[in-house]
C-alpha cells in the first residue's frame, strides 16, 4: 500500500486507486485538471463580449465585433499563465517531501482559485441560462478532484477536519463578488485571466 494512503482503505477501482495513491503524487491531479479546464475556456472572451455589460477595463458596453483575433492570443497567454500557477504552486509544496506540508499549503490555493472558479461557472450557467466555456470541466473534473483530495487528506490524517471546513471559506470572496457583479465582469483573481485581453487591447 502506498504511503499516506490513509488507514484501512481497501476499496477497488479508480476511487480505490486514488485513495491508496501517495498524497504527494495525488496532488498533481489538481494542476492537470485545472489546465484542462483552462483549455475549455479558450473562447470565453467571445462569451463575455456577448453576455457581460462591461468589463473591468472598459466604460462602454462590450461589442462582440470588437473581439479581434489578437485578443484571442492575449487570452490564451493569460490562461496559460494561470494554469502554470497551479503547477508551480504544487511543485513548491510537494518539493519538501512532507505530505502534511503539501496538504496544508496546496489545498488553499486550489480552493481559492480553481474551486472559486467552479462556483463562478455554476452561477453563470444559472444566471445566463446557457453553457459557459469551462463549465463542463469545472463540474466533472476540477470540483471532484479538489474535493477528493480534501477527503483524502482528512482520511489520511494529513489535515484535521476543522482545517478542511475552513478551506471552504476561501470560496466565499469569489462567490460574493460573482453574485454581486451579476452580468458585469467581477473584480476577483478569477476574472483577471479572462479579462486580461481587454486591458491589452485598450493599452
Amino acid at each position: 500500500m502506498a504511503q499516506n494512503s490513509g488507514p484501512g482503505w481497501t476499496g477497488d477501482g479508480p476511487l480505490g486507486w486514488f485513495m491508496r495513491l501517495d498524497f504527494r503524487k495525488a496532488i498533481w491531479l489538481a494542476p492537470v485538471v485545472w489546465t484542462i479546464h483552462e483549455c475549455e475556456e479558450w473562447k470565453i472572451d467571445a462569451f463575455e463580449s456577448r453576455r457581460f455589460v462591461r468589463s473591468l477595463y472598459e466604460a462602454s458596453a462590450l461589442d462582440p465585433a470588437k473581439v479581434l483575433p489578437g485578443d484571442h492570443l492575449n487570452l490564451w497567454i493569460s490562461l496559460a499563465i494561470v494554469a502554470a500557477y497551479g503547477f508551480i504552486w504544487t511543485a513548491l509544496t510537494a518539493w519538501p517531501k512532507n505530505p502534511k506540508f503539501a496538504a496544508f499549503l496546496t489545498l488553499p490555493f486550489f480552493f481559492y482559485l480553481p474551486l472559486g472558479n467552479v462556483f463562478q461557472h455554476l452561477y453563470w450557467v444559472a444566471y445566463f441560462k446557457m453553457y459557459t466555456p469551462g463549465a463542463v470541466t469545472a463540474v466533472l473534473l476540477v470540483a471532484p478532484v479538489i474535493i477528493g483530495l480534501t477527503i483524502k487528506a482528512v482520511h489520511s490524517r494529513l489535515i484535521p477536519r476543522w482545517y478542511a471546513a475552513m478551506l471552504c471559506l476561501l470560496v466565499i470572496p469569489t462567490a460574493v463578488s460573482t453574485i454581486l457583479s451579476g452580468n458585469h465582469l467581477c473584480i476577483t483573481p478569477m476574472c483577471t485571466a479572462t479579462t486580461f485581453f481587454h486591458a491589452v487591447r485598450g493599452s
